[in-house]
């Protein structure tokens, strides 16, 4: 269940990060990380793909038997 929260707070953070890239703004500036051009031009697709990595890691989790 950690897994998936964090793994989808990951895929969300990739996505504000596309959505404010294309708007000309710099997410990871804005809290304080510089990045070099070249893995900022691929940040919000490694976040992404990060963060699905990690969601699916927590899919793999057996989930727990219903407690009567």
């Amino acid at each position: 269940m950690l897994f998936k929260i964090l793994g989808g707070a990951v895929v969300l953070w990739g996505i504000a990060d596309l959505i404010i890239g294309l708007q000309g703004g710099d997410l990871w500036a804005q809290v304080g990380i510089q990045l070099p051009d070249l893995i900022w031009s691929f940040s919000h697709w490694i976040a992404i793909i990060a963060g699905g990595a990690i969601f699916s890691m927590g899919s793999n989790d057996k989930e727990e038997a219903p407690r009567e």
